[in-house]
């Protein structure tokens, strides 16, 4: 590889002053040898765009343009939160269970039970906007990471360099965290996350803080490291029509208005993942799939309420109870040292009663016959 690269035996012998070899120091700097060429600047600079890149940009803006800024979703897109939810990758393979962590198209790591505040929480974005004439269809919706929602907006998703969209917590950062041996750095951390931090429940029998990894991630984020090891492919490829403006590069030069078309025309499938048969000729079974899923989970919130206000009322009971108690053997003390009292002047009464029918010597003497003569 050294000799079809032309690296000469002294650019590949390691510099004693350096540290490092001058082809090491060749091929880092120029990054089309790299796998990952196509990803952020290289640098932490600011990134814009050249001015003939701009104005193509502008151009392939214009192709969509915003109808209405002020635009509402045409239906509430929390009916499909359940689908949308299924269709993200997840780190079931790290132990952590899919209905409550799961992982965005860009790598952010999502809780369902997040805070607003937690850089965990999510948002259901239209991948296509309203304000451009999209429409609130399970087709049109994705569940992104808040800032990701709020930073994407208005704009065309793939007009957004994608490194931009990575706001959140990243999946090696989020298993880091678990991973660390440092209590203090995992305690800050899920202050940071969880609004229980390290006692958040993420199953009925397990805690943040007492969270293990399989063994057979274990074995192998050594070979592949964290984040691939962990992260499970949702079943079927979600409705992501944005692969086909991925494609896109705004640093080319247009084919035609074919591009157009092809855009408009495209019409992405749904998620197979735990798909029903009928979902093909019946478009409105993932709506109704949605909305039980809705109405059970509004089901289950007022069993848990009703649950709670009777546990507060056996609560009450229980502590007026205890009250009831204590008050009795309060009385009851009373009652005994009355008792005692009562008993103890009973036999004062009698004592005395009985000294005063015993008869006194003098007077016996006077009543003897001797005392007349």
């Amino acid at each position: 590889m050294a000799s079809h690269l032309m690296f000469t035996r002294e650019e590949m012998a390691i510099d004693e002053g350096l540290g490092y070899s001058k082809a090491y120091a060749k091929l880092c700097r120029d990054r089309s040898f790299s796998p990952y060429s196509h990803g952020p600047p290289f640098t932490f600079t600011p990134y814009a765009l050249q001015q003939h890149e701009d104005s193509r940009a502008r151009d392939l803006d214009e192709m969509f343009p915003i109808i209405d800024p002020k635009a509402k979703p045409t239906a509430k897109p929390k009916i499909f939160v359940s689908l949308l939810w299924k269709q993200l990758n997840h780190l079931g393979n790290a132990g952590f269970d899919p209905a409550i962590l799961r992982v965005d198209p860009y790598g952010n790591v999502l809780y369902y039970h997040a805070d607003s505040a937690s850089p965990l929480a999510w948002d259901i974005d239209h991948w296509f906007p309203c304000s451009r004439g999209g429409l609130t269809v399970p087709s049109n919706l994705r569940i992104l990471q808040w800032k990701v929602c709020k930073k994407k907006h208005n704009k065309l998703e793939f007009l957004i360099p994608w490194w931009d969209l990575q706001v959140g917590i990243s999946i090696n950062q989020f298993l880091s965290i678990f991973a660390s041996s440092n209590s203090d750095f995992r305690h800050r951390a899920f202050s940071l996350l969880f609004t229980e931090g390290e006692s958040e429940e993420l199953n009925a029998s397990q805690t943040v803080e007492s969270h293990t990894f399989p063994q057979h991630f274990i074995e192998s984020k050594e070979k592949l490291g964290l984040a691939p090891a962990a992260v499970v492919a949702s079943q079927g490829e979600p409705c992501d029509g944005s692969s086909a403006l991925k494609s896109l590069d705004i640093n080319r030069r247009p084919r035609s208005n074919s591009l157009m078309i092809a855009a408009r025309k495209l019409k992405p499938s749904m998620s197979k993942e735990n798909e029903n048969p009928d979902m093909d000729t019946n478009p409105y079974q993932a709506i109704v799939l949605a909305r039980d899923s809705l109405r059970h989970r509004e089901e289950t919130t007022k069993m848990q309420t009703e649950i709670q206000r009777l546990d507060d009322e056996v609560n009450e009971l229980k502590q007026k109870t205890e009250e009831e108690k204590v008050a009795i053997q309060d009385l009851e003390l009373v009652l005994i040292k009355r008792r005692r009292r009562a008993e103890k002047c009973h036999r004062l009464a009698e004592a005395q009663s009985s000294y005063r029918a015993v008869p006194r010597e003098d007077d016996s003497r006077c009543h003897a016959p001797e005392c007349h003569l």
